[in-house]
């Protein structure tokens, strides 16, 4: 895993959003979107390691903000957070093209493994791209 990975979380909820700061505060840089369009602007100005996102937040759900990685940022992998779920949830977020989903409480020795997982393949999917462009352009 990198040093230090890019995690974009997307919520609305304030008291949430501390929570996942203190978690990722030696793991990961963080930066917080309340709501699509910050999620938009955050996408088209850097890039990132993995997408927290929450169930539900200001104005979207968590399958507005996977159509919108999807167009602009494929590899991204996006991680769903709720604070209940099941394994009808589970299938409907993986089936989306989601990577996880996270049920309450998040707590760190479950969240780390899979942030770890996210980043490695993000960085596989961008190796792949980049190397599968080299043959295509070798060619």
């Amino acid at each position: 895993m990198l040093s230090e990975p890019k995690v974009l979380l997307l919520s609305s909820d304030e008291a949430e959003a501390r929570k996942w700061e203190e978690m990722f505060r030696q793991h990961a840089t963080l930066r917080i979107a309340l709501n699509l369009d910050e999620l938009r602007t955050n996408l088209e100005g850097d890039s990132y390691d993995a997408l927290f996102c929450g169930w539900s937040f200001q104005m979207g759900t968590w399958n507005d903000a996977l159509r919108q990685v999807r167009s602009r940022c494929p590899e991204l992998p996006v991680v769903v957070f709720s604070g209940t779920g099941g394994e009808r949830e589970w299938v409907q977020v993986l089936e989306s093209g989601a990577f996880d989903l996270l049920v309450a409480p998040y707590e760190k020795r479950t969240v780390m493994p899979i942030l770890e997982q996210a980043v490695a393949s993000c960085e596989a999917r961008r190796f792949h791209r980049t190397g599968s462009y080299l043959n295509s352009s070798a060619s």
